[in-house]
């Protein structure tokens, strides 16, 4: 189950990892509670969504959510005691207060004015409301997983990551300071891998359900990293890049590499490690001059064509969002050809640039390898002419678009790997 910014999505895949259907709720009301419209699409997709031979069959269920998004809640019953912290909101006010508590040297994913450990620290400090002595901190994913599994203070090693966990063999916690903290009391306390067990469904929550007695609930992971899943890459080297309105780029490592001032940071998954960062240059650039229709016709002109690329609009890797969209848009608009066709590919070819740029600085970071095959997801992957530039610009490796790019996917692909004790999730 994939539960993302406006609506839910449910997938289903059998023994084989084969995906048999998805299943979509939006949100209801936007007035309404944002927690409550989660559980509401969270059970709506599990009993109305599913018929009754599925429900029957279910020995799995895992949950991916925005990454950053946090509820604080009751630890007694887990009840939401205010609305969640949603992933884009930002605490300036918090990240001196929580380097103070590090007080240690270099920067921390904690001192991000979005990172949970700041929205922890806002809520303890001004957002507190009644008993704040039986009050705890779930993730986006964790509180939904909760709903079925019903015990508390259970997390991710993905979703966790930016609440300042550890994920390192042999560590696997938080830090002391973090614990040491006046709210570290709220931190969740059993954090586990992708793709291994909680446990079994609640008995009674089963029973409402439909589903077996036998029907575990998985510990899931961030919607990034779910999409990520949904590609299929496994192997040291191979990558997925969306290709939205944003670059969005991860690689797999047998080694670890986080580098803030770069804007790289790494998950931890199936004993290897997730490298990723992001970039601001994507898709909005095309749209800012061109419609779906105009670039369906202009891609076809050269491929028939032929057209090479003119100019390389951006330097450097640009990793951490790099450009401003105003900044971004200045420097393409001055540079503009009077012919269209030849303005888009020197746009898609300048990305492309980027995306090589990316991978190649992950790996003079410490990744273990570069990029050796790229999986794409997103808008940008129905482009043959751009996939053919982007191959070209990382050395002839191999673009193909993900067969499934459905978050849902590669939560579901999560939960048959934990429900069979698999050691990966294809």
């Amino acid at each position: 189950m994939d539960f993302g910014t406006s609506s839910a999505r449910l997938a289903l895949v059998d023994d084989r990892g084969a995906l048999v259907g998805v299943r979509t709720r939006a949100y209801d009301d936007a007035n309404a509670s944002v927690a409550r419209a989660w559980e509401r699409a969270l059970f709506e997709l599990l009993e109305d969504a599913m018929d009754a031979e599925e429900r029957e069959r279910c020995q799995g269920v895992a949950v991916d959510g925005t990454s950053g998004t946090v509820v604080i809640v009751d630890a007694r019953d887990g009840r939401a005691l205010r609305e969640p912290y949603m992933y884009n909101e930002t605490f300036p006010d918090e990240v001196e207060r929580v380097r103070a508590l590090r007080n240690g040297p270099g920067k921390d994913s904690t001192e991000s004015a979005s990172s949970a450990a700041c929205k922890l620290s806002r809520w303890f400090r001004v957002d507190a409301e009644g008993d704040r002595e039986h009050a705890a901190l779930l993730h986006h994913a964790d509180w939904l997983a909760y709903l079925l599994h019903k015990k508390m203070g259970m997390s991710d090693f993905n979703n966790a990551l930016k609440l300042g966990f550890d994920p390192a063999p042999g560590v696997e916690a938080f830090p002391g300071w973090l614990r040491d903290a006046p709210f570290g009391y709220m931190l969740p306390t059993d954090v586990r891998a992708p793709g291994t067990s909680f446990g079994v469904m609640d008995a009674d929550v089963a029973k409402r359900l439909g589903f077996p007695s036998t029907c575990e609930v998985i510990a899931g992971t961030t919607d990034s990293v779910a999409a990520f899943v949904a590609s299929k890459a496994a192997e040291s080297g191979e990558c997925a890049t969306s290709l939205g309105s944003t670059l969005a780029l991860k690689l797999i490592s047998d080694t670890r590499v986080d580098d803030l001032s770069s804007g790289v940071y790494s998950h931890r998954l199936n004993g290897r490690w997730l490298v990723g960062g992001a970039s601001n240059l994507g898709g909005w650039i095309l749209r800012r001059f061109f419609s779906n229709d105009a670039l369906e016709s202009l891609s076809e002109k050269i491929a028939n064509e032929g057209y090479v690329a003119t100019e390389d609009y951006f330097d450097g890797v640009m990793l951490g969002f790099g450009l401003s969209v105003d900044e971004a848009s200045a420097i393409v608009e001055k540079s503009r050809p009077a012919d269209d066709a030849q303005f888009v590919v020197n746009i898609l070819s300048s990305i492309a640039n980027v995306e090589a740029r990316c991978y190649e600085r992950m790996r003079t970071l410490g990744a273990s390898h570069g990029a050796r095959k790229v999986y794409t997801a997103g808008g940008g992957a129905k482009n043959g002419v751009w996939s053919g530039m982007r191959s070209k610009a990382m050395g002839d490796i191999p673009v193909e678009r993900s067969a499934c790019d459905e978050a849902a996917y590669g939560a579901a692909l999560l939960a048959r790997q934990g429900r069979k004790r698999l050691s990966g999730y294809i």
